[in-house]
């Protein structure tokens, strides 16, 4: 289920996109020796083995996605690409496979078990055109103008320094380049019959995920804040879907809940009985099949650096 959004046009009702043009003598990138100084906030979902296979779960069922993003924006053979915090793979193996062994592309991820994970399904892959570099997103010490697509999944949603994280993406976007966002929005997050379980560990993720400087509800404006970097020609689609019985995103609350639990308890917003008593519950009221799910939904926003004059 797709939906484009008001009159940010629809980039399949505009026709052929015109193509990111790579630059001759492309190298191996290279961070520079200075770094700036700001540091993003901690991840509000933490680095554990469950945050670790949600993350793996997630990068698949997003495929289609972030693969029809990549078509619509017209990434070349050749180009250089940049996926900031991608996390265990991201969409590195996509990029990868449109760049081409003539291509770049560079994952960069702060947390250091996700690296080395990163790295790890890198060599398994063969993905020999494919780095990735351990560094902050606010303060990676890469060139400047150095990527003809500067991409971010699921990043925002989860840091306060929005603004900032964007303003970075632009400088790392080479002239006529792109930015491409995806994040979600909860607003269409439900079950369907209701659930007193569902609503009660939506909350208690809510405000546990809040308090930690998460935005559950940026998707919507990710137009606004691209546009305020200077971004051009920004232009949005809409996902949603309706996961199956047995799909990841229908137990995708329980997920969530188990990656933040600590929090949740250490915050008092729920007991720990309290917890596991309504998990149980939700478990068995989504594995009726008759219970109906909505899915978040995934706004993809994308835009050109302005070129040099």
């Amino acid at each position: 289920m797709v939906f484009a959004a008001g009159n940010i046009r629809d980039a399949a009702a505009d026709g052929p996109r015109r193509s990111v043009r790579p630059g001759p003598g492309r190298k191996r990138v290279q961070r520079q020796v200075e770094t700036r100084a700001q540091q993003s906030a901690d991840y509000v979902l933490g680095g554990s083995e469950t945050e670790l296979n949600r993350l793996r779960a997630q990068a698949e069922e997003y495929d289609e996605q972030a693969r029809w993003l990549l078509d619509t924006v017209g990434i070349r053979p050749g180009s250089r690409a940049l996926d900031v915090g991608c996390g265990p793979i991201g969409i590195l193996r996509l990029l990868s496979e449109m760049v081409g062994p003539s291509g770049e592309v560079v994952g960069l991820e702060r947390e250091h078990r996700f690296v080395e994970l990163a790295r790890y399904e890198i060599e398994r892959l063969g993905l020999q055109n494919v780095q990735v570099i351990e560094a902050d997103a606010l303060s990676s010490g890469l060139e400047s103008e150095s990527f003809d697509l500067v991409h971010e999944r699921l990043v925002l949603v989860n840091v306060p320094e929005r603004e900032a994280l964007l303003a970075e993406m632009l400088r790392l976007t080479a002239p006529g380049g792109f930015v491409a966002l995806e994040d979600i929005d909860n607003v269409s997050w439900l079950c369907e019959p209701a659930h007193p379980s569902w609503d009660a560990l939506l909350a208690v993720f809510h405000q546990a995920f809040r308090a930690g400087g998460g935005d559950p509800f940026v998707g919507r404006r990710l137009p606004s804040l691209l546009r305020d970097t200077s971004a051009n020609d920004v232009q949005a689609r809409l996902w949603a879907e309706l996961p199956r019985p047995n799909q990841y995103r229908r137990t995708h609350l329980l997920s969530l809940v188990n990656s933040i639990r600590e929090r949740i308890l250490q915050m008092n917003l729920m007991s720990e009985s309290e917890l596991d008593a309504h998990r149980q519950a939700l478990v068995q009221h989504l594995a009726d099949p008759n219970t109906v799910v909505v899915e978040k939904l995934l706004m993809q926003c994308w835009g050109r650096k302005p070129a040099q004059s």
